[in-house]
């Protein structure tokens, strides 16, 4: 779990409220063969949550969460299946650190940390995403050997 630096609700309750809403879910999630499914599932004061759904070989751009006006910190929960996340490391090299999560892991991710969520696997998989501050957009990034790039602004609820 890496450090929360500015958030709303600190890394550690980000953490609890992402494994506490994967476990209590009612809803349930949509897989669709044009990409990962979506839903905002919970809007409060000081975080959000989405449902994710990933069918094999679903995954999201390089991306942060630096919003429009302000960026947001995140918890990732793993419902069911297994993602992999792919963090940015920086440096004279950049690279990219993997990690894979199983049913019940939980990631953080501070608000600038540029990663990216993939399903690897060869079954379906299902996260909760909590957000804080409530996420408003993403900033995503082209990446190769030089670093990255800024390639887009893609808008909650609209390119997602």
């Amino acid at each position: 779990m890496t450090d929360v630096t500015l958030s709303v609700l600190g890394a550690d309750r980000l953490w609890a409220l992402a494994a506490f809403y994967a476990e209590n879910l009612t809803l349930r999630p949509r897989f669709t063969k044009t990409g990962r499914w979506a839903r905002r599932v919970l809007s409060g004061p000081d975080h959000e949550a989405w449902l994710l759904a990933w069918l094999p070989g679903q995954g999201t751009e390089m991306h942060d969460h630096g919003g429009l006006a302000r960026p947001a910190a995140a918890a990732v929960s793993v419902v069911s299946g297994r993602l992999t996340e792919y963090t940015v490391v920086p440096g004279a090299f950049p690279g990219l650190r993997r990690t894979g999560l199983e049913r019940g892991g939980v990631s953080t991710v501070d608000d600038r940390t540029v990663h990216a969520m993939r399903n690897d696997s060869g079954e379906p998989a299902v996260s909760l995403h909590v957000y804080s501050p409530s996420l408003d957009a993403m900033r995503t990034y082209l990446f190769d050997e030089t670093g990255l790039s800024p390639a887009a602004i893609k808008r909650a609820g609209e390119d997602w």
